[in-house]
């Protein structure tokens, strides 16, 4: 279901993806976001995992997020402009792993360790593949060809939640820490997100990757910033169907 929520980050990102300028400065978010240090996180999972199926769903996932992270710098790259590296304070992963005491750098040393990294990722992807459907639709009416690379990484993310609800209650004490642990980091994955949304509002401003109006820019700024006070979480589709997730963790 579309909420309103949903209707206006629409509306917003329209805005920003009809300029070059604008499609090169969300998708080398994208490219940040995939390149991040996972691929350290799934070498040292591999060390600690035996089970020969799960080695290959982390294989694979790891692969994955490297390609992901070429296939959108590419797209950026399409876009001729020039490039511009993503700002420490737009660099969502980076501030979502610090709040979570540096789950992604953590040494494996229990199963523990794979359950909370692999809901930490969980979290990841839910909201990955519910700003890739925003995104996908934007980008569709300007630029098809980077919406074909969007719409096919989503796919692939819809996979790794599968791995993630694999692997995850594998290594879990039990599902009563299993249910607390992932309650607690979409609150925690929500709360950076919104944050994140008002610091990229700002910034795309600010360096003029919007491309409405002043009075366009004003309403959205003020709309941001009214979300934000009213302390209402930007939750995922994930996180508000309880029934249907825990179906999908028992899978």
């Amino acid at each position: 279901m579309t909420t309103i929520r949903d209707r206006l980050s629409l509306a917003y990102t329209r805005r920003i993806v009809k300029t070059p300028a604008g499609r090169a400065f969300i998708l080398r978010q994208l490219a940040e976001a995939e390149a991040n240090g996972e691929a350290a996180v799934f070498d040292r999972v591999l060390c600690f995992v035996d089970d020969a199926k799960l080695q290959r769903m982390i294989a694979k996932h790891q692969e994955d997020e490297v390609r992901h992270a070429r296939l959108f710098t590419e797209a950026a790259a399409r876009q001729g402009v020039p490039d511009e590296p993503v700002p420490a304070e737009l660099r969502l992963i980076d501030r979502l792993d610090r709040e979570a005491g540096g789950l992604l750098d953590r040494r494996v040393e229990e199963a523990k360790d794979i359950m909370e990294i692999y809901l930490m990722l969980q979290v990841i992807e839910e909201r990955g593949i519910t700003q890739f459907r925003l995104l996908g639709r934007a980008f569709r009416e300007v630029d098809p060809q980077t919406a074909d690379v969007i719409d096919a990484v989503a796919r692939d993310e819809e996979r790794h939640l599968k791995y993630c609800h694999a692997i995850a209650p594998r290594y879990a004490p039990g599902p009563e820490t299993l249910a607390a642990t992932l309650t607690h980091l979409r609150t925690l994955e929500a709360r950076v997100f919104a944050d994140q949304m008002h610091l990229s509002t700002e910034y795309a401003m600010d360096h003029g990757y919007f491309s409405g109006g002043p009075v366009e820019k004003a309403l959205f700024r003020g709309l941001v910033r009214l979300t934000r006070r009213s302390g209402e979480l930007p939750y995922t589709p994930y996180a508000t169907a309880p029934r249907a997730d825990a179906v999908a963790l028992a899978a």
